[in-house]
Order: C-alpha cells, then sequence, then structure tokens
C-alpha cells in the first residue's frame, strides 16, 4: 500500500489531489493507492467533499515505514510527521523546490501552474483515462480554490482548462456560482477558535538563517475580515514563540476586493514586510492585487529576509 498524502494543515488542494493522484495511480496501476491527510480540514474542503459524496482520507499521524507520495508540497516543515523514516517515491508540486531529500531517484515533477489539481488531471488525460465524477469534481474544486476561481495571478490556461474539463465531468452548470458557495462555505469562521483560524492554510518557510511561517484566509465578506484581522494580530502576537519561527506573516486575503491586507509579527517582520511591500499603504500594509502567498508575497519576502 502507498498512500498518496499532501502538506499539514491541509487546503483543498492538498486534500483533494492526494484523493485525484490515488484515484489515478489505481487506475493506472491496479495496484493499491490510498488518500491520507496530514492534519484537520478546512470548511471549505469539507463542503467540497460533503458535495461530491467523498469520505474524507484517514488521519496519518506518522509516515515512518510507509510508503509515500507526496502532492502539493516538498518542503520538510510542511510534511507529515516521521517523513524521514518513511519512503518517498513520488512528489508531485507547484510550488518553488524545497528541501526534502531521497536516497534514491524519484518520479519529481514541478510544473509552473496554479493548482497540484491541474497537475494530476494532466496525468488522466495523458493516460487516456478519465477521473470518475466525485474524483473530477474535487480536483476542479482544488483549482477554483488555489487560483480563486481564475482571479490569481497564478492561475494559467492550463488551469482553466482543466477546471472547465472537470467541472463537465462532475456536472457543475456554473463554476462561478459553484466556486462563490465553496469559497464562502470556507470563509465561516464563527465557530472556531484564534488557533484553529490560524493554522487552516499556514505553512513555514526558511530564507537563509531565518524561519517564518505565512497564514492566509480568503473571504468575501469585507467585515468579517476586520474581525479577523483584530483576532489574528493578537493572536500572533501571543504565540510567536510557540509557533517556532522568527517571523510570522498573516494574510486577509479579501476575493471579491482582490486584494490582501498583511499583518505580521516577530522582530524585524514589519521591516522586511515595509522592503518587501514598496506600493503598500503607509497607514497599513494592504496590498492592492495581491491574493497569492506562493507567488506575490513569499518570493517578496525571501529576498529581503537576512541571509
Amino acid at each position: 500500500m502507498t498512500f498518496v498524502i499532501g502538506h499539514k494543515n491541509p487546503d483543498t488542494d492538498s486534500i483533494c489531489s492526494a484523493i485525484g493522484y490515488a484515484a489515478f495511480k489505481r487506475a493506472d496501476t491496479g495496484e493499491e493507492y490510498e488518500a491520507r491527510r496530514a492534519g484537520e480540514l478546512n470548511p471549505e474542503t469539507q463542503f467540497v467533499l460533503d458535495h461530491f459524496g467523498l469520505q474524507a482520507p484517514e488521519l496519518l499521524e506518522s509516515a515512518a515505514g510507509q510508503e509515500l507520495i507526496l502532492v502539493d508540497h516538498n518542503e520538510k516543515e510542511q510534511a507529515v510527521d516521521g517523513l524521514t523514516e518513511g519512503h518517498i517515491n513520488e512528489i508531485l508540486d507547484h510550488h518553488k523546490v524545497g528541501d526534502i531529500q531521497t536516497p534514491d531517484p524519484i518520479y519529481f515533477l514541478i510544473r509552473p501552474v496554479g493548482c497540484t489539481g491541474t497537475i494530476v488531471y494532466d496525468h488522466f488525460k495523458k493516460a487516456g483515462l478519465v477521473p470518475e465524477k466525485d474524483v473530477a469534481g474535487a480536483l476542479c474544486s482544488a483549482i477554483l480554490s488555489d487560483t480563486l476561481a481564475f482571479r490569481s495571478p497564478t492561475c494559467t490556461p492550463a488551469d482553466k482548462e482543466a477546471a472547465e474539463a472537470l467541472a463537465k465531468l462532475a456536472g457543475i452548470e456554473d463554476i462561478q456560482e459553484y466556486a462563490k458557495a465553496m469559497l464562502k462555505a470556507g470563509s465561516n469562521m464563527g465557530d472556531k477558535t484564534d488557533e484553529e483560524i490560524f493554522n487552516l492554510d499556514y505553512k513555514k518557510f526558511t530564507a537563509g538563517s531565518t524561519t517564518y511561517g505565512v497564514g492566509q484566509v480568503t473571504s468575501v465578506d469585507a467585515d468579517e475580515l476586520k474581525v479577523l484581522k483584530e483576532r489574528m494580530t493578537g493572536y500572533m502576537n501571543n504565540n510567536l514563540e510557540k509557533q517556532g519561527v522568527d517571523m510570522l506573516f498573516f494574510m486577509l486575503t479579501d476575493v471579491l476586493d482582490e486584494s490582501s491586507e498583511l499583518i505580521c509579527a516577530g522582530e524585524g517582520a514589519e521591516k522586511a514586510a515595509s522592503e518587501a511591500f514598496t506600493s503598500a499603504e503607509a497607514d497599513r500594509m494592504y496590498l492592492k492585487g495581491v491574493v497569492s502567498r506562493k507567488k506575490q508575497i513569499i518570493p517578496q519576502l525571501t529576498e529581503v529576509l537576512p541571509r
């Protein structure tokens, strides 16, 4: 048995690409592959699984002794516990090259597209296979989530083409209406603790000698984001040491305004953000047109952080 698994604090792409690639590998090889998760589901992902009648992948607490395929990440800090004691067979990702090493050559594919789900769908196409309706719906949802329904600058023609093809297979009649409902479900934070909200979509990164974390929430409700800003600012200032990083950053992304407000904590964090985003308004770190952590936040921070 080989487990296909995404990163900790999984988002919709991390879960749905694992489900999709496990289905592809089973269909392509006839062997046993199952999706697993490295953390709790967020509301958006739960909405997707419920909508298409899919079971949530089981939690894999440790990768020790397991055969693995990693999707949607290739950095140790983001990976399931016990990774170094497991055996990685493949990696599929759409982020920058990270720090995971393997003792043997493996199938390692990174493509500059908006979503790992697009890469998974391409495997189906090249093999002459068609994903089942529920899997197609999951992969389409992953693309819509990661590209903010094609609004993100990370979105490529390949992403849009894949999402539209998958929508037909899944019976999604209006992509934008479905995406709106999905994103709205994901922004329902009322019953969550500050810690749960912070960890919904949080990742750690390293730039030289600096370790930093970047979280993100997306919402179609500007008023909700104002409340979340106050809550997350307090949480970050009180929990920096607990996170085990030098700096913390958090994106409050307004899908409809196509913008993000960036808040930060830790010595040097505000200075780094000011240097990285010189176009920000003076009175607040309001970043118009910035919605992508991968393309519009991480490269810019990495460039200015101490080496």
